[in-house]
């Protein structure tokens, strides 16, 4: 071993440290690099959203530049100015019309929706048939299918409705098959069942079916064991599902333009109406009256979840 050690000599100097390659030496100040991309996406993503709320307050109704800070934008009643383009939103009946009924709508929605999605999540999981994949695959499908699609799709399929409706059947169902306010609910029903299906069937993947055994084992029926031991464990997911039903349909555009028809109205296309026309302080308004009423609900969900942490 000596004579080894003899033979290689001493080691040449500057050989037992390892040359960095330019890739390590980049990534030292990794966390330098990160937290500024990170700064960077952040101020493009956020940044028109913060000019938009600030412009809601402008006095100027071009809105191309800062005049001066004002709050008809929210609270002028209509003709109480010398300027008649300046309306408050709160007090604008050409927005509270189309706000009441985008709310009727989201909210019909998301009931029909999280009802035939939960039944649907149910059938997914716990039964066996032959067309259990086709009908998984169908699910996944809509969500992915383009929304212009599905909205001249759903527009074809209800004139085509009507159409048979009236050669072979005569009898119109209410005219619910009508361009016009239920047909606009029937549409994002369909819509967002596939989204319903996916965070219940989430839901119920993971959920232990020995409570429910207990529950029958202590004497309850199928009915008490649902209601008192499966609904309430699966309840955040409804939860979820149901806030998420609500937001598409209360901002859904493309497939509402489709089928609303001309006797109603809701707020994104009448927001699109407006835009058409330039963008005023009026539409900076709306858009954040609906950004703080979607921030305020995130923040009380967030707020019930770590208080249902702590207890």
């Amino acid at each position: 071993m000596a004579a080894e050690i003899a033979v290689q000599g001493p080691a040449a100097p500057g050989r037992g440290k390892a040359r960095l390659s330019l890739w390590d030496r980049l990534m030292r100040f990794s966390d330098i690099g990160i937290s500024a991309w990170a700064i960077v996406v952040y101020i493009f993503l956020y940044l028109p959203i913060v000019v938009l709320v600030i412009y809601s307050f402008n006095k100027q109704v071009l809105n191309i530049t800062w005049e001066g800070f004002t709050l008809d934008w929210y609270f002028a009643e209509p003709g109480s100015k010398e300027d008649p383009r300046v309306k408050g939103v709160l007090r604008d009946p050409d927005i509270l019309g189309p706000f009441v009924t985008s709310m009727q709508i989201a909210l019909l929605s998301t009931l029909g929706s999280v009802v035939i999605g939960v039944l649907g999540s149910f059938a997914l999981v716990r039964f066996h048939f032959r067309t259990k994949t086709t009908w998984d695959g169908l699910n996944y499908t809509k969500i992915i299918i383009a929304e212009i699609v599905a909205g001249v799709s759903t527009l074809l399929f209800f004139v085509q409705l009507n159409n048979f409706l009236d050669t072979y059947v005569g009898f119109d169902f209410f005219n619910i098959f009508q361009p016009g306010f239920w047909s606009v609910v029937i549409a994002h029903i369909a819509w967002n069942i596939p989204f319903v299906v996916v965070i219940i069937r989430a839901r119920l993947l993971g959920f232990d079916r020995s409570i429910e055994e207990a529950g029958a084992d202590l004497g309850a029926n199928p009915v008490s064991v649902f209601f008192r031991v499966t609904l309430p464990v699966i309840f955040p997911g409804i939860l979820a599902a149901s806030l998420l039903a609500f937001t598409l349909s209360f901002d859904d555009f493309v497939t509402t333009f489709f089928v609303i028809g001309q006797s109603y109205n809701t707020l994104p296309v009448q927001i699109w109406s407006m835009v058409r026309m330039g963008i005023t302080p009026e539409i900076n308004a709306i858009s954040t009256i609906m950004m703080a009423f979607s921030m305020t609900i995130v923040i009380f969900l967030e707020l019930k979840a770590r208080v249902s942490e702590v207890l």
